[in-house]
């Protein structure tokens, strides 16, 4: 796959900060059984780049020598060793994050997307908007379905996502009709957008659930 037609680089930038942001408050207020289930997801989500876990590692190494001061610094004033390496965990979750965002969104994305904002931008926006408006309830629906027949969280949620993918289709066909857009004058990157939504869809109905667990 080369650079061009990667899946990330065809998302849209400005989204792709507002949900990368989005998943990282996301990340801060879950519990740590959650939270590395996000961690799992994301890592897995970047598979179809696999130069950004080359990029990411290479990171790590080269602040490996902050990691140890950091856990000397928790040694010195007597922090327990689990929450040093959630910490830890925590710092590295985000790092992979940034590591997405600076190897797949370029300057000439955001100079194209801020010349174009209010022709290409807004209608991009309310195209994704729409799409993600159809896309949750269906997830939702196969998330519960799944939920029924399946006990372990990473399964139900490999088997809803391949369930909304069969779905893609249909859901760009209303949306389109709803608002009336014309494919060969406007070129609207769906699939791409649609894998953006995944990166913030997935996290959140972990929140909700967490949210129902507490609740009952």
């Amino acid at each position: 796959m080369t650079r061009k037609d990667n899946i990330f680089i065809l998302q849209n930038p400005i989204l792709k900060v507002f949900i990368s942001l989005i998943l990282v408050l996301i990340s801060s207020i879950i519990n740590l059984d959650k939270f590395l289930i996000v961690f799992a997801f994301t890592f897995l989500y970047m598979i179809v780049s696999p130069n950004i876990y080359i990029i990411w590692l290479r990171t790590l190494i080269k602040i490996v020598p902050f990691f140890i001061s950091l856990f000397f610094f928790g040694i010195f004033f007597r922090i327990p060793f689990p929450d040093q390496c959630y910490l830890s965990t925590r710092i590295i979750h985000l790092l992979l994050i940034s590591v997405y965002l600076i190897e797949t969104t370029s300057i000439d994305s955001f100079i194209s997307g801020k010349a174009n904002f209010y022709s290409g931008f807004w209608l991009k926006f309310k195209f994704f908007l729409a799409a993600t408006i159809h896309f949750i309830p269906i997830l939702t629906t196969k998330f519960k379905d799944n939920r029924k027949t399946h006990k372990n969280i990473i399964d139900i949620i490999v088997l809803s996502m391949e369930n909304c993918f069969m779905e893609i289709h249909k859901v760009e066909k209303s949306v389109t009709n709803e608002l009336g857009i014309n494919k060969e004058r406007e070129k609207v990157s769906l699939w791409p957008n649609i894998y953006l939504s995944l990166l913030v869809i997935i996290p959140g109905l972990l929140v909700l659930i967490n949210i129902n667990l507490v609740g009952i």
